[in-house]
């Protein structure tokens, strides 16, 4: 009976499951500037975490494709972006490190929990992307989105790990998001 009664809270506890989605986009174009605002839920495996906690940064993208919609034939794509987010843990300080990858200079921000870098690695707040085609008027525009985990920016001796274990698969499917005008 002992056996049957610790094991109880063990069932009964919640499974928390890793991965990546993208929860809420808020698209819309002002002139030939896309404006992007949303949040992506961003869960890591064990191991992911320990890799961050050993020192070892991950990069998070997220893909954005704009169409042009249209009603007979398949949907026109306009232009394609990744935005390149890196994640990563200061020992020295015990501080997380959240910051765009292509800032010069590093803008780095700094966390004391891995739930609040998460927190602001999925934010997306205020992200303007040029649009370089000219937009038709009264044309009606879609934009799809993921996020994945990026195993090509890890070290070179963590890939072929991070490949063949499920582990590192951290990918969101495409999801699709109607852009206001």
């Amino acid at each position: 009976m002992a056996l049957a009664t610790g094991t109880l809270p063990l069932l009964c506890a919640p499974v928390v499951l890793a991965g990546f989605a993208v929860t809420t986009i808020q698209p819309r174009i002002v002139e030939r500037i896309l404006q992007v605002n949303g949040n992506l839920d961003l869960t890591l495996t064990p191991k992911v975490e320990e890799a961050i906690g050993k020192g070892i940064p991950i990069q998070v993208v997220v893909d954005l494709r704009l169409f042009r919609e249209r009603p007979l034939i398949w949907d026109e794509r306009i232009q394609t972006w990744g935005l390149r987010r890196e994640l990563s843990y200061h020992a020295l300080s015990g501080q997380y490190l959240v910051g765009s990858v292509s800032a010069v200079p590093a803008d780095r921000e700094s966390f004391t929990s891995l739930n609040e870098a998460l927190t602001e690695l999925g934010a997306i707040d205020s992200v303007a992307l040029p649009v370089n085609e000219r937009l038709a008027a009264g044309a009606d525009y879609r934009l799809d989105v993921r996020v994945r985990l990026d195993i090509e920016a890890l070290p070179s001796l963590l890939r072929p790990v991070a490949y063949t274990s499920s582990d590192w698969n951290l990918n969101s499917e495409w999801t699709t998001w109607k852009v206001r005008h």
